[in-house]
Parts: C-alpha cells; structure tokens; sequence
C-alpha cells in the first residue's frame, strides 16, 4: 500500500503537476496582489476581489486536472502520453516550469512589498492605521421616535444641545452639530463615521416626546472596535429636559474616564419656551435671508414672554439682532445696543452662556474694541473648547500664525461649516502658504457648489499655484442656481480662459464689465467681480471699487497688506491709503462675527 501512495507521488512529480500547482498559486497571488493596488485606481468594489479569489479556487481542480492529462512543450499543449517516453523533453519542460515558478514568485513578492511600502508610507492613504484621539466624539442626530417629520426640529434640538453640553467639557473634543447634522439619515456604521470623523466613540440616540414628558433612548459605542462602551435610558419631564442632557454627559464622562463638566445653574425650563427655542434655532441654522430671521425673532421674544429667566432664548435673541445686519438694512448702529441688553439679561441668568459671550464679543468687534472682544472670546473658549464659531471668531483677533491655529481646529471640529473652510483658505493664502491652501479650497466647492464665491475662490487658488488650466476647470464643478451666480460663473470661466488665450481677453473683459453695471450686486459679489478684474489687469477700475466694498465689509479688507490678490496693486497710493485705514494684520484687528467673517471667503 506503501509502494502505491509512492508511485503516485512519483507520477505526479513526473508529470510536473506539483509545479503546475505552484504555478497556479503563485500567478493567482501575484494577480490577487495586483488588483489590490490596482483597485482603488479604478475604484473597483470590494465584491471584485472576492470574486476573483473565489474564482482562482474553483478553477484550481481543473487546472490540475489539465496538468495530469496534458503536458506544455515546445510544440504546444500534448497529451502527457505522447511525451512520457521523452525523458530528456520532460526534463527540459520541468526546468522551465521552474524558471516560470521563480519569475512568478518573485513579481507577487515584488508587488507584495511595494503594496506595503507605498500603503503605509503614504500620507492620507486608505490603509493608513485608524487611531483617532481617546478623547474625541460625535453626538449623531437622534431619530425622531413620534412618527411626525414636522417633529424634527425637536429630536434635531435636543441633540444640538446635548452636543454643546458635552462641547463644555474641557477634557472632550466634540464634533460641531453643523456637521454631525449631516449624517442624520446616514446608514453607516459607527466605525465608518467615526473613521471619517477621525473621532474615537460615536454617540446614538433616540427621542420620544409625550405630552409633557419625554424618552431619551442613547448609546455609546467605540468607533475603533464598533463595540458599545455604554447605554441606557431616561423618562423625565420636558421640565427637566438640562437635568436630563447633563445625566447623559456625566454617565458620557464616567465611561471614557474623564473629568464631567460643571452641570449647568438653571435646571429646569419653561416646556412651551423651551419649544419655542428649537423652532427659532432650526430657522437660525439654516437662514440665508431675513425672513426667516425675523421670523425666528418672533419665536425667541415668544420664548422670553412665557419665561423672562430663560437665558438661551435672550442669547438667540442678541444673536438675531446681529445676524439682521448682514440680511437686513439694520444698521449697527441700530442694532448693537439690541445685542448688548439681551446678551447681558442671558450672562446675568447664566455667566456660563457662551452664545451670549460671543454676542458681546462681536458687539464688541465691531465697535473697535479689540481688547474686550479678544477677551470674550478667550472666556467663551474655556468654558466651551469644543465651539467651533467661537475659534473663528476669536482667529480674526489674532496674529496670523495662530489665527491660523484657530481656523485650523475650527476645520477639526466642524469640517462641514463652509465659513471655516473659507477662513482657512484665506489665513493660508496670507501666510503664502498656497499648496495647503488647496485642500479647504476644494472641501469649500464641494460644500457649496451653489455659490459662485466657491468656485472664485477655488480659481483663484489655483492660479496662484500657476496652474491656470485647473483654474478654468473650477468653474466646470460649480453648480450655480440663481441667475447671478450662472452670470459669475460664465464671466469667471471666461476670465481664466483668457489667461491661457489672450484672444479671450476682450471678449472677457465685456463679460465682466457688464457685470460691474449690474445693480444686484451684494457685496460678496462685489468682490467676485473685482477678482476677475484684477485676473483681466483692470487695476484702475478696482481701485475705484475697492472703497466701497471695503466700507461695506471692512473685515473683507484687514489683510490687504497680505492678501496676494492684492499685490498688482500695492505701489499705488490709493490703495495703500487703503492699507492704513483698514489692514488689521500689522496692528491690533477688530473682531468680527464668523457670519460677517463669510464674507471674506476668497483669499
């Protein structure tokens, strides 16, 4: 029985199927290890690997098979047979086997080992090791548990304020609801966001609002693992929804091993106020004209007539009043005192309100009083380290090497707020720093691929990279909805177009300057069109423009010492009569809103 297994081995060998079987994995790994470094190129599903392993084991059999019957000569494929009595042949095609085997087996380690260097040395690759911050978070949208969509805007409000709460607590870095707000509906697993994220635990919950009463269902899990780390459940009345919110945010605490924040001074409020509340904070977010502000007004003076201690709805009101100056034809001068008095009634209710602190500190900004206004916002970072818009805020107070550093962390916690992006485009480009300059650039025009601004800002970007080619392409990912931004949008196209074809230059040059006629101009269009001027070497119609526009935004102006858009003009004394009424980057700046700072989105 021996003798048999033997000589069936022997027979194998003499047939060379043992190194056809190598053969056959050996090209099988080093085609599988091709894919995978191929893939990505293409953007081949995962599914497409899978099915190609699968199918290398199935035909393995058959290729065996084939060994066994046919054997490769110089002649072509022959029935083993016919070659058996050949020894000398079956040695020659045996040795080539093994030079083929040796050929095979050194593309799959070759492939192999490059896979490994290039995957792990590269920076930002997919296969870099996920390994985000212990103490990093994100509070997703909880899911509206009463079956009615107009109940949104509670489920959405008791999650912004959960998310500030736990924002408070200096030894967390949490992720802003601007962007949290953007996986509400998401399918993904808590590993995938958080991987996007790069945040460590993902917070889920669900909400049930009865009556008076309401059920905050939430759970913890471990975005490295996808393991829950913590869950359970609160019954409370509506009354005692910031008791509630603050239990979540010491239970949060106490399972990652941190210090819980102070727990807030008014514990109970007001249900109908604070519903009120939500509904003027869900207008608040989204608001791009003054209707829905005003409206939102209405709501918040509602809130403060059924509860005068409720602090937040005092802070949303001073933050009405601010944001009415920018889509309203509210003065400051009108305006600021509203701010101040429901700013200070909030402190005075709360000294903790960080809202009503960045309300005084941009009163403060825009009265010139740079001091109290860097101060404010200095208090409101430590009592809130995680708010993103307080980091904007206070970056316009700043040097630009740690304004820099505040935009930067913005973009950390709040990668989906165009304003950050846009400010950090604008720092970079200040400090020269043109290349980085691209990447929030770009995450800008896929933010808001609506607005023409996006698209000028991206151009502009790369032009000043000298990649005018790309410059034109900008305006291909734009998608503009208003008849203004179609007209910006061709005008830009044809800008840069006429920088790589001078025969474009005219032809250019119409298109812009009938958009300098235009009288729907507001001022960040102003300076879209002053951008493209200044592509064209209008230099002297842009000076004439510039006051204006400066008057109209002056923090849009307190780089014009740094801002390389500025340079071709420079050596004129009007604009450096410019420079000295306005630049704030070489003395002290005044502070602005982050909604005013959105102005200044180009570089």
């Amino acid at each position: 029985m021996a003798t048999d297994k033997l000589g069936f081995f022997a027979e194998l060998k003499r047939r060379n199927v043992l190194r056809a079987a190598v053969l056959y994995a050996g090209a099988a790994w080093a085609l599988s290890q091709g894919i995978a470094q191929l893939g990505p190129l293409f953007d081949a599903p995962n599914w497409a690997m899978r099915a190609f392993v699968i199918a290398c084991v199935i035909g393995f059999p058959f290729w065996i098979a084939f060994a066994w019957f046919f054997e490769f000569t110089p002649q072509g494929f022959k029935r083993e047979s016919e070659v058996a009595i050949d020894a000398p042949r079956r040695h020659s095609n045996a040795r080539k086997l093994d030079f083929t085997i040796i050929g095979v087996m050194a593309v799959a380690i070759a492939l192999l080992a490059s896979g490994y260097f290039v995957h792990r040395n590269a920076p930002g690759t997919a296969t870099t090791a996920f390994n985000p911050p212990a103490d990093t978070l994100v509070v997703l949208p909880f899911a509206n548990l009463s079956g009615d969509k107009s109940q949104q805007y509670f489920s959405d409000g008791i999650t912004e304020e959960l998310t500030n709460a736990l924002g408070q607590n200096t030894a967390l870095r949490v992720i802003a609801w601007d962007t949290a707000s953007h996986y509400r509906d998401s399918t993904q697993p808590a590993t995938v966001i958080g991987k996007a994220l790069d945040v460590a635990n993902v917070l889920t919950g669900k909400i049930l609002r009865q009556g008076n009463d309401v059920r905050v269902i939430v759970e913890l899990v471990n975005a490295r693992t996808g393991y829950q780390v913590w869950a359970d459940h609160y019954d409370d009345s509506l009354a005692n929804v910031f008791e509630v919110q603050d239990k979540i945010s010491a239970s949060i605490a106490d399972a990652l091993k941190v210090k819980f924040a102070a727990a807030r001074t008014n514990q109970t409020v007001n249900p109908q106020a604070h519903d009120l509340v939500l509904q003027a904070n869900a207008l608040m977010e989204k608001a791009s004209t003054a209707a829905p502000i005003e409206q939102a007004k209405k709501l918040y003076e509602q809130a403060i007539a059924l509860a005068p201690d409720y602090a937040d709805a005092h802070a949303g009101l001073a933050g009405v009043w601010s944001e009415l100056t920018q889509f309203s034809t509210l003065s400051l001068k009108e305006a600021l005192p509203k701010v101040r008095v429901e700013a200070n009634k909030a402190l005075a209710l709360d000294p903790r309100n960080v809202a009503a602190l960045l309300a005084l500190g941009n009163a403060d900004g825009a009265e010139g009083k740079r001091a109290e206004a860097k101060a404010g916002y200095e208090r409101a970072l430590a009592l809130d380290p995680s708010n993103a818009i307080a980091h904007l805020d206070y970056a316009i107070t700043l040097p630009l090497q740690q304004a820099q550093a505040q935009n930067l962390e913005a973009v950390r916690l709040d990668p989906d707020n165009a304003t950050a992006q846009s400010n950090l485009v604008v720092t970079e480009a200040d400090l020269g720093e043109y290349a980085p300059a691209l990447i929030p650039a770009q995450a800008l025009m896929r933010l808001d691929p609506t607005s023409a601004d996006s698209a000028m800002g991206l151009a502009q970007t790369y032009a000043l990279l000298h990649r005018d080619a790309d410059a034109v392409k900008a305006f291909d990912r734009a998608q503009p909805k208003t008849e203004l931004a179609k007209v910006l949008i061709a005008a830009g196209r044809l800008t840069y177009q006429s920088v790589l074809d001078p025969k474009l230059h005219a032809q250019a040059l119409a298109a812009v300057e009938a958009l300098r006629q235009r009288t729907d101009l507001d001022p960040t269009s102003m300076r879209d069109v002053i951008q493209l001027e200044l592509a064209l070497g209008q230099n002297t119609s842009v000076l004439e423009q510039l006051p204006k526009y400066c008057a109209s935004i002056r923090v849009a102006c307190g780089d014009l010492s740094v801002n390389p858009q500025w340079i071709p003009l420079r050596g004129d004394p009007r604009f450096q009569a410019l420079v000295k009424q306005y630049d704030t980057v070489s003395k002290p700046a005044p502070a602005a809103s982050a909604a005013a700072a959105s102005a200044a989105s180009s570089p």
